[in-house]
């Protein structure tokens, strides 16, 4: 039997209903003809949507049986969460090297397993980003163990701002980046992988007292975003050893109580709008686009025409002026489309 000419639309047409942003879902799901018989193969987050297929499939009388595989797949077993081992994890758009790396984890993050690939796991970040994560920076566990280390029942959780902890030999056991989470016992600091050590440099904060040292309010989450001056631009990066725009909007505004998605687009749906060109305060975060279909750009404002952004034309964290006469500030003027106030005050 020939595969009918619109078989593939009608899953691609059911992606696009059920599964837009292939960022925040898996959807990878495709037909084999099998002497008559459509087999439906792959793998989804979403088991609704291949539900809709397989009845627009039948609807035009085809037999039809599903062999999608539902993530977290089930081979998976009880242990489909995992904690950052590692200080930083890249996440990678596929299970190989060399692939893009789409972003990063920092130690302590929590993530959902959906599938294995070798030593590779597909995993859904606490942003729901989904990518892959080589296994050698996991530790893997159920549920209930995860979401025990982020509510601190293995020890006061605290965040560490750029902290470096020795081991009992005075060793560097860990270069810890900002929003790396640990547990604090009795002065010592334990990693996800069980491993304790001493701060030496650096701080850590009480998660508690997070919005004490970072409240939401606009001029200190300028000050914040100033302390990023200078970290080189990185493409999916999220530290201070490299970041890219989304990326730094991203783990600024989290430190002061605001979780954002993983991209400007993402991002730009979040808040309340505001007029980028006439109503502007510090803190709020404005928005850039090449053309008029994608947002493509991000950055902090710190009050009137001032931002803070991670830009690749100035190779890293800076400030620029919107109001400047510069071939970079210009060139934003012509591109700044919208606007979003995150903030209570």
């Amino acid at each position: 039997m020939k595969k009918p000419h619109s078989l593939d639309a009608i899953i691609e047409d059911v992606r696009r209903e059920h599964v837009p942003d292939l960022r925040i879902g898996v959807f990878d799901v495709r037909a084999e003809d099998r002497n008559g018989l459509i087999a439906l193969v792959g793998e989804s987050t979403h088991a609704r949507a291949v539900t809709v297929v397989v009845e627009r499939l039948r609807a035009q009388g085809l037999e039809v049986v599903d062999e999608v595989l539902s993530l977290p797949g089930k081979t998976l077993g009880e242990e489909h969460h995992a904690l950052v081992c590692s200080a930083i994890a890249p996440l990678y758009a596929a299970a190989m090297l060399p692939a893009p790396q789409i972003s990063q984890l920092v130690l302590g993050m929590r993530v959902q397993m959906l599938a294995r690939d070798r030593d590779w796991v597909r995993v859904r970040g606490e942003d729901g980003y989904i990518g892959w994560v080589y296994r050698g920076y996991l530790r893997e566990g159920d549920e209930e163990w995860a979401y025990a280390w982020e509510r601190g029942t293995a020890g006061e959780s605290v965040v560490s701002l750029g902290a470096e902890l020795l081991d009992e030999n005075g060793g560097i056991l860990a270069r810890l980046p900002w929003g790396a989470r640990i547990a604090r016992h009795t002065g010592l600091y334990q990693l996800p992988d069980g491993r304790r050590g001493k701060v030496a440099n650096g701080e850590v904060i009480d998660v508690g007292r997070l919005s004490d040292w970072f409240p939401p309010r606009g001029e200190s989450v300028a000050r914040t975003a100033r302390r990023w001056l200078g970290a080189p631009y990185l493409w999916g990066g999220v530290t201070l050893n490299g970041v890219d725009c989304s990326g730094f909007t991203q783990a600024v505004m989290w430190l002061h109580g605001i979780a954002l998605p993983r991209d400007s687009d993402l991002q730009e749906r979040i808040g309340t709008p505001i007029d980028p060109r006439d109503d502007v305060r510090a803190g709020d975060l404005v928005y850039f686009a090449e053309s008029t279909t994608r947002i493509s750009h991000v950055a902090i404002s710190l009050g009137g025409s001032l931002i803070v952004h991670s830009a690749l034309s100035r190779g890293g964290v800076d400030i620029n002026d919107l109001a400047g006469s510069e071939p970079l500030e210009e060139r934003l003027r012509t591109m700044l489309v919208s606007g979003r106030r995150l903030l209570p005050d």
